[in-house]
């Protein structure tokens, strides 16, 4: 089998150009592509009356960062004033992280621009077509 016939390789390929092709929507932000997933996550979390914030070892989850990535991308969101951390009353070793007035207003301002990018990836494939690769997509994940 050639590697570029290999499921893992195509697909990572596919993830590594997807990321830089959407990274220059948020690149006037200057924002790296850890800051944008936390901010995408967070923004993205809950529907828009009931947001929870989320712990760090949540955001690493979810945006499929390594503890390091996300220290550092919180770490630079906290000097820009994106994004509030405060202590979880459950659990005093955790954080609890959620967007500030001035994160919130840097993900209102993207998602026009994401939907955009993402429909123009998809300009040339039905909603049949899509729907199938969403389902094939779930199926392949463990």
């Amino acid at each position: 089998m050639k590697l570029e016939d290999m499921l893992a390789y195509k697909v990572a390929m596919l993830a590594s150009d997807l990321s830089e092709s959407l990274a220059s929507e948020y690149a006037e932000y200057k924002l790296t592509v850890p800051e944008w997933r936390i901010l995408a996550t967070l923004g993205a979390t809950g529907d828009s009356s009931s947001k929870s914030p989320l712990t760090a070892k949540e955001l690493a989850a979810a945006t499929r960062l390594d503890k390091v990535q996300v220290s550092r991308a919180l770490e630079r969101l906290v000097k820009r004033d994106a994004i509030h951390k405060r202590s979880c009353e459950d659990d005093k070793r955790a954080t609890l992280i959620s967007l500030s007035m001035e994160g919130k207003a840097i993900y209102r301002a993207l998602l026009p621009k994401i939907v955009c990018w993402q429909n123009k990836r998809l300009e040339n494939i039905t909603d049949d077509e899509y729907q199938i690769f969403l389902k094939v997509i779930d199926a392949l994940r463990p």
